[in-house]
């Protein structure tokens, strides 16, 4: 009888405790940015540089994650109104870093560059203000860096035009409709790649600048532990290679 009791209180005591090993589902919303982040075929996985670096940490970690696909400014909202967990790839500004969570290492680092095409009048010279007066196509809600962001908040660019995609820039590029687009290097290559337009479009001048792009989590959906532990397992996947071979699969 005392034995059954004692068993009784186990059982009781076990249900009680935290189910750890029961992590729920994290969803994460990124959209197509190649070669980091490609949306898959119908009934086919996500690829990408990122994607890879971001499903095997949490695959260590331990923690089932579900991607889902939107443009930039919508999936930025689905976070912000808590639909979903995180986000990526993303830069690091004092207003998402008020609002919320980032790792301390980066998934990648762009350079932001200034695309026009081939034999163009217009064009980047090295100075922000060569690009005030042409249409210059951006991703709407991006940040490009703060050299672009403080010349936008002063109204220096007089022809902004906005699209919901970097391919839908490029198309506009290559339609004559905008004189530039500002893209990530790597992005805008691959893309022109999928255009068959790399003898249409060059790159106009030096870098525009240079920032780190991370998974950035809902503050209020994930804790401050899980985000160090994402953090030590991207440190580890530095020091064991897995980075530096994921990244050459993309960018050699």
């Amino acid at each position: 009888m005392l034995v059954r009791l004692l068993l009784l209180v186990w059982t009781l005591g076990m249900l009680c405790l935290p189910a750890r090993a029961a992590q729920r589902e994290l969803t994460l919303v990124s959209f197509d940015n190649p070669p980091f982040v490609e949306e898959g075929a119908p009934q086919q996985p996500a690829r990408g540089m990122a994607v890879e670096i971001v499903v095997e940490a949490f695959k260590r970690m331990k923690v089932p994650v579900r991607i889902v696909f939107y443009p930039l400014a919508r999936g930025l909202a689905m976070l912000e109104s808590g639909q979903v967990d995180g986000i990526f790839t993303i830069k690091k500004n004092p207003e998402r870093e008020d609002r919320f969570r980032f790792p301390v290492r980066p998934l990648l680092t762009q350079e932001y560059v200034i695309f026009v095409r081939k034999n163009s009048p217009s064009g980047f010279d090295g100075d922000i203000t060569s690009l005030q007066n042409i249409s210059l196509g951006i991703l709407n809600r991006a940040y490009y860096g703060p050299v672009f962001e403080a010349a936008m908040q002063a109204g220096l660019f007089k022809k902004l035009d906005v699209a919901n995609s970097h391919k839908g820039n490029f198309q506009k590029l290559l339609a004559n409709r905008i004189d530039a687009v500002i893209c990530s290097r790597v992005v805008g290559l691959a893309l022109l790649r999928q255009l068959n337009a790399e003898q249409k479009v060059v790159i106009s001048g030096p870098v525009l600048d240079t920032a780190p792009s991370y998974l950035m989590f809902n503050r209020l959906s994930v804790t401050g532990e899980l985000v160090r532990q994402f953090d030590q397992t991207l440190a580890a996947m530095y020091d064991d290679g897995t980075l530096a071979s994921i990244s050459k699969k993309y960018l050699e």
